[in-house]
């Protein structure tokens, strides 16, 4: 049932990536909102939620997508470890440490995609790539976590609100 407003809301965050993130271009890169919110719902709802969205995200993102089926998955398979390693390190704030990790996690993002292209024929220009898609890629994902970190802190502080506490009368 936990899932049941954010699967709608991955998909559209997968449609609107596909059909519009190419028109919005910064430092010559696209930007992946998709990986920004797993990896926001991660740091958030923690690793073990994003485990089931992660393979729907990124199956369904290769279906609309000319990609290979599964090089989304596997390129956002990152995502988990690097929320694991996140709660190790509890700080105050989720904020900063969040940006960081996002970051993190588009480096590995891209370097998983290039070897799957790689793999397949469709390999990019590797000596071109750290400062082409790497770090500009990372920078402009780190850009955009503010927008999506903060709504799914909310809707994370509001379903514990609502949710129904279980009392044991004794």
């Amino acid at each position: 049932m936990r899932y049941f407003l954010f699967v709608p809301l991955i998909l559209f965050v997968v449609l609107a990536q596909v059909a519009t993130a190419s028109y919005f271009p910064l430092m010559g890169v696209a930007a992946n909102p998709l990986l920004v919110v797993l990896m926001c719902w991660a740091i958030v709802r923690g690793p073990k939620e994003t485990m089931v969205l992660i393979p729907l995200a990124g199956i369904f993102k290769d279906l609309i997508s000319s990609d290979p089926v599964g090089t989304s998955v596997l390129a956002l398979l990152p995502i988990v470890p690097l929320a694991a390693m996140r709660e190790r390190w509890p700080t105050e704030s989720d904020f900063l440490p969040t940006l960081a990790v996002v970051a993190m996690a588009s480096l590995c993002y891209h370097l998983l995609y290039m070897m799957v292209l790689t793999a397949v024929g469709d390999g990019p220009p590797w000596l071109q790539s750290p400062t082409r898609v790497l770090l500009p890629a990372a920078l402009f994902n780190a850009l955009l976590t503010p927008i999506f970190y903060l709504p799914v802190r909310w809707a994370t502080s509001l379903s514990e609100m609502v949710r129904p506490r279980m009392r044991v009368l004794g």
